[in-house]
């Protein structure tokens, strides 16, 4: 046989028939997702500033539920944009701008409160959906706005810790708190305040700085309080634990969610040993799609599954139960705001529901460390 060209074709009846039939499989395939609408989800989190680490667990927890979404989804796929918002404020600029630009109508963030709160003009302004699962800070609560939170705020972490003190006797505390993020740890002291009726007297640290750990030290311990409550990050927690421990301090060590994760553990070792922790996560959960979660984790990313990992996982499975019900308006702001108002969700971490404000009301546990690991105690509210 020759070819166009006068050369000697190699080609035979099989090699033909094989070729048709691939080329009618591509015709039948693109017929069937002719109609597949893609949406473009920004997540726009911290992954090179201060305290960048726990942010990973956050992008590989949205990673894997887009993944998985995308292979059981024919009509629907979900794109997910990731930007670095550097923990600064140009940096929270910057990322968010540029996934509006980008055309997403949802944009996951951020790993701070403070940030949280800068960008919500940005974002909303832009008439996108701004959710978090991780910001708690009182000061977007009860707006009627295109703000979301699977995170419980500040108002619900009070009332717990006001319960807790009063349960245990306790009069006087003092507060520590992270002044890098004063949207979450300032407004927590100031909420708990409100709740509580006992003696409590707030330090502030920068950990973005410098901190004189012996000047916190010395301070905390002429106060004498009965418990100490640590709102700050993760080292900060697990420093200012051994700090206390090596001064003799013998009160009671309470911490937040900021500081739950397995970083803490390694970072506070024998000193983090029964510090206790108001969250709304559970140290694990025993229902079949946590354990699905968790062996793909170790799968995919060669790590354990995370108190962050989790949230972001939920936060994008409830996006696309949310954005799934548009339909053929699946980039409409105002239908996706909607759709997640009016929906019920069944999580790996439970059942959630918005309320009208796009705030969540969920039960708050006391978690305890104990032999190294985390212990959920009991639900307090």
């Amino acid at each position: 046989m020759q070819g166009a060209f006068g050369l000697k074709s190699k080609w035979h009846n099989r090699d033909v028939i094989y070729l048709l039939f691939l080329c009618a499989s591509i015709f039948i395939l693109a017929g069937c997702n002719k109609d597949t609408q893609e949406v473009r989800i920004g997540l726009s989190v911290n992954l090179t500033g201060y305290s960048g680490t726990p942010a990973e667990d956050m992008r590989d927890g949205a990673t894997l539920a887009v993944k998985e979404i995308n292979k059981q989804e024919d009509s629907l796929r979900l794109r997910l944009i990731t930007k670095d918002d550097k923990n600064s404020p140009q940096g929270v600029k910057a990322a968010d701008e540029e996934l509006i630009a980008a055309g997403c109508p949802v944009i996951i963030g951020h790993s701070y409160s403070e940030n949280t709160l800068m960008a919500y003009p940005i974002v909303t302004g832009a008439n996108r959906i701004l959710i978090t699962a991780y910001t708690a800070t009182t000061k977007l609560s009860d707006k009627d706005d295109l703000f979301f939170r699977t995170s419980v705020d500040n108002s619900l972490y009070a009332k717990a810790f006001a319960k807790l003190f009063r349960e245990r006797n306790l009069r006087d505390i003092v507060t520590v708190m992270d002044v890098s993020n004063p949207s979450f740890s300032l407004d927590l002291y100031k909420s708990i305040k409100k709740e509580f009726n006992g003696a409590m007297v707030g330090i502030s640290i920068d950990a973005r700085g410098r901190v004189e750990w012996d000047r916190i030290i010395r301070k905390i311990k002429e106060k004498r309080p009965q418990a100490v409550l640590m709102a700050t990050e993760v080292k900060s927690t697990a420093i200012l634990a051994q700090k206390l421990k090596e001064a003799g301090y013998k009160g009671s060590f309470f911490a937040t969610i900021w500081a739950q994760g397995p970083s803490l553990l390694t970072y506070g070792g024998h000193a983090v040993e029964g510090l206790s922790i108001v969250t709304f996560v559970k140290p694990r959960y025993h229902n079949k799609l946590y354990r699905h979660f968790e062996r793909q984790m170790e799968q995919q990313f060669y790590k354990k599954a995370t108190p962050k990992a989790a949230r972001a996982y939920e936060l994008v499975s409830i996006l696309h139960e949310a954005i799934k019900g548009c339909k053929g308006r699946v980039n409409d702001t105002k239908c996706i705001k909607n759709r997640l108002l009016n929906g019920h969700y069944h999580s790996l971490m439970g059942p959630l529901k918005f309320n009208r404000f796009g705030d969540v009301l969920r039960p708050i546990y006391l978690v305890t460390v104990k032999g190294g690991d985390f212990h959920l105690e009991k639900r307090i509210l």
